[in-house]
């Protein structure tokens, strides 16, 4: 008796904890859609912005992903060692408004100088929210919950992209008829920039709400271990399961190739290819970009339910299905010949290039020790972003520019890019499942 009121009176205590991490989880949700609305919304207008400012291909991958990438990468590191020392509200804040402000910075530009400053400091802003977002919901939510809350928040990423393309559309619609308007300390702006401008400024706005909720705590933090004890651990982690990283980190990299050769080239190809313009393909991409945010929801609720019927190694055995299974999707896809055929097989593609983030942080919060747990983190989103973001599109470019030397090849330059990290990625996720069930299951001893 005594047994079950204790059981009804923890039951009763943990719930307003959890409506307080899934309100946690919205805010954070609502910050990453608006860090992909101003990341992504520029591959929109890759056209514009090449006649004003005379750019190549190459240049355009500068701007769009390849100087955003590397101080993404290069700032997530000590970003990541700051979310596991100090708050994580402030620094997600302070990065916040740091990547509005130079959102908005982008529409003053005048040169392809200037334009490459500002995506640089919109790299470092964003660099602040993922390893703190991710920490903060890992110590939010018990474990058998914990991937359906980071396939939630994982979500905003496609949430973000379809709003991305769906009101940047809009926006570019909007911007062209109100060209040559007036901007205080700038004069009359082009189409692309009053659209940077338009929106930058709504994120300041919205990061208030990370103080609309309670920092959930740390767990699985000794308080009694001194630094240097964290640092052994972490080294000790490392050292016993570099093979099982190593490759989580290859096949994730791949795919991060793979979605961001997309995500930044998409667009362009549907205007060389099919001829369409921002205002007709940019609702369809937001839709295709709604059905696979869906998507990660109902991943994460298969996931966890193989998990919690004894499968240690879910996360990667059933990422490693769905690649499996669209491998003939993504072969076909940029020979297809409709428009609409294209978006489909488009949309299909996401299913397997969008969750990885999800599983990776989910085996993390799992194998990981939690002194460490930004940290590895970090340094995944690291690797992942110069390979990516950073080196991905510029492959694509590369490929088109100086290999087959026609824009109009564009197509060809993506299908190599993604089939090729599609399949890598299968060889590594398949290659870690030898270590990936024996690892949780040891940390899972250790932490209890």
């Amino acid at each position: 008796m005594a047994s079950r009121i204790e059981t009804q009176t923890a039951s009763r205590s943990e719930t307003p904890r959890l409506g307080q991490a899934w309100w946690m989880v919205a805010v954070l949700f609502a910050l990453y859609v608006f860090s992909w609305v101003d990341r992504l919304t520029i591959s929109m207008l890759v056209t514009p912005i090449k006649q004003h400012l005379l750019l190549s291909d190459v240049q355009v991958s500068m701007i769009t992903s390849t100087s955003f990438a590397i101080f993404y990468a290069i700032f997530g590191l000590p970003l990541g060692w700051a979310a596991d020392r100090f708050s994580r509200r402030w620094i997600i804040f302070g990065g916040v408004t740091l990547w509005a402000i130079a959102t908005t910075a982008c529409g003053y530009a005048q040169t392809f100088e200037q334009l490459l400053i500002a995506r640089i400091f919109v790299g470092v802003g964003e660099a602040a929210l993922l390893p703190a977002a991710y920490s903060l919901i890992a110590d939010g939510f018990p474990r058998h919950l914990l991937t359906r809350a980071t396939s939630t928040f994982q979500m905003a990423g496609k949430v973000g992209s379809a709003t991305a393309f769906g009101l940047g559309g809009a926006a570019v619609a909007f911007a062209t008829a109100h060209e040559g308007v007036h901007i205080p300390f700038h004069g009359p702006a082009h189409p692309w920039q009053l659209v940077m401008m338009m929106i930058g400024v709504p994120g300041i706005l919205i990061a208030a709400l990370l103080f609309t909720f309670p920092d959930p705590g740390r767990k699985r933090v000794r308080e009694t271990m001194d630094k240097e004890a964290q640092r052994a651990e972490t080294r000790a982690f490392v050292r016993t399961n570099w093979r099982l990283l190593a490759l989580m980190l290859a096949g994730t990299s791949c795919l991060a190739i793979c979605g961001y050769s997309m995500t930044n080239w998409v667009p362009t190809y549907i205007e060389r290819h099919f001829g369409w313009e921002p205002k007709q393909y940019g609702l369809a991409l937001s839709l295709m970009n709604i059905v696979s945010a869906l998507s990660l929801v109902v991943n994460g609720w298969i996931v966890d339910r193989l998990f919690a019927r004894g499968m240690k190694d879910a996360h990667l055995r059933f990422y490693s299905w769905l690649i499996l299974a669209f491998l003939p999707v993504i072969a076909y896809m940029f020979f297809a010949t409709n428009a609409y055929v294209f978006l489909a097989c488009y949309c299909v593609a996401q299913f397997i290039t969008v969750p990885f983030m999800v599983y990776v942080s989910s085996v993390m919060a799992l194998i990981a020790p939690g002194a460490a747990r930004a940290q590895m983190l970090a340094f995944f989103l690291f690797v992942f972003t110069i390979l990516g973001l950073g080196a991905g599109p510029a492959i694509v470019a590369g490929l088109t520019e100086y290999v087959f030397g026609n824009e109009a090849m564009l197509g060809y330059s993506l299908g190599i890019v993604v089939f090729a990290g599609a399949v890598l990625a299968l060889v590594s996720f398949r290659v870690a499942l030898r270590y990936l069930s024996s690892t949780i299951i040891a940390q899972t001893s250790v932490h209890g």
